[in-house]
């Protein structure tokens, strides 16, 4: 039976289609893939070992648009 009032926030676009293509890339559903990635990450808050409040990593960026492609 389904729940009602339950929170389910919205994940942007950019990263639905990211997460599209690592599981495809990993061949698994990306329900599993992301379950997989959001245990990961709390475990790692709780340890300490993240700082979600903190500016992604250097070498990390979003990109805010999609590249042209070439024809």
């Amino acid at each position: 039976m389904a729940q009602h009032g339950l929170y389910q926030p919205k994940i942007a676009d950019e990263h639905i289609r990211q997460l599209y293509q690592w599981a495809k890339r990993l061949e698994m559903p990306m329900t599993r893939l992301v379950n997989t990635l959001i245990e990961h990450a709390l475990v790692r808050l709780e340890q300490g070992a993240e700082q979600v409040s903190d500016p992604p990593a250097k070498n990390y960026h979003r990109r805010k648009t999609r590249p042209k492609e070439n024809r």
